[in-house]
Formats: structure tokens, C-alpha cells, sequence
């Protein structure tokens, strides 16, 4: 059964309420305001126009092959990109991976501005999943979707 109040603490009650509804509700109105409004906000910087594009795409660049090395899983070959950027680089990277087939597990693809150049402007290493990434790299290369690619653009003369 509930237990009954008394007068004064009915009264008590009624005093609150009416401190409450007469100056507590115009904070939590005012704060509800100011949430919509930075929402409001919020949503028109996430525009195409607000914000800068993160990186353009950058078509792949023409590349000569040497050092090309292949084994049954594996695989390695230097592009040559002459004054290769490392966009440039990156975008060759990608462009060569896409033709990686047959039965590789890890291939590195590494992007040089000429064929005596000691130094790199981007590598990658492709790896066809996750398993091949536990075996070849301890799992260091993981990915959201497989093959993936890891990248490493140092780029020291750039």
C-alpha cells in the first residue's frame, strides 16, 4: 500500500515542483535549443563543398618493370616512375596490384625514379588475406577487405 503523505510534505513537494517547472524547465529548454542548433550546424559542414576533398585521385602514371622477381607465392618487382610525386607513386603501386594473380600470397611493389636509385619514393606490399597475412608478416598488414595493400612512402628526396 503507498505511503501517505503528510500536509507539510505535500506541501514541501508542491513548493519544489513549482520551483522546477517555474526556472528549472527554462535550462533544460534552452540546452535542448543548443543541441538542435549544433546539430543543425554540424550537418552543413559534412558537405561536399564545405570540405576539401581528402585526396585527389591521381591516374596511374606510366612505369617500366625491372627487378621483377617471382617465386610460387611470392613476388617483388622496382617500377620505374621518372620524378615520381607520391601520389603518382601510390597510384602505380595500386595500378600494378591489380594485376596480381595466380596463386601469390605477398607481393612488394616498390616505386624508384630511376633504376640506380638507392632510395624509394613508395612501397607496397600486397597481400591476398589474412592468412597470408599471419604467415608472411606475423599479421602486421591487416585490412577491412582483402587483397589489401601497405603502404610505406618515405619519399626522402621529394
Amino acid at each position: 500500500m503507498p505511503k501517505q503523505l503528510t500536509d507539510e510534505q505535500m506541501a514541501r513537494r508542491r513548493s519544489l515542483n513549482k520551483k522546477i517547472l517555474g526556472f528549472g524547465c527554462l535550462p533544460i529548454a534552452a540546452l535542448l535549443v543548443l543541441v538542435i542548433a549544433l546539430a543543425a550546424i554540424g550537418d552543413s559542414d559534412e558537405t561536399d563543398d564545405a570540405k576539401p576533398a581528402k585526396e585527389a585521385a591521381v591516374d596511374a602514371p606510366a612505369y617500366t618493370e625491372a627487378n621483377k622477381r617471382e617465386k610460387t607465392k611470392t613476388g617483388s618487382v622496382d617500377l620505374i616512375v621518372p620524378d615520381a610525386t607520391v601520389d603518382q607513386a601510390k597510384a602505380a603501386i595500386e595500378d600494378y596490384a591489380q594485376n596480381i594473380g595466380g596463386d601469390f600470397q605477398d607481393y612488394s611493389v616498390t616505386v624508384v625514379r630511376s633504376d640506380t636509385d638507392k632510395v624509394y619514393v613508395c612501397s607496397g606490399r600486397w597481400i591476398r588475406d589474412e592468412q597470408a597475412s599471419e604467415l608472411y608478416t606475423g599479421g602486421k598488414v591487416t585490412a577491412d577487405s582483402w587483397p589489401a595493400i601497405d603502404m610505406n612512402c618515405p619519399d626522402p628526396k621529394g
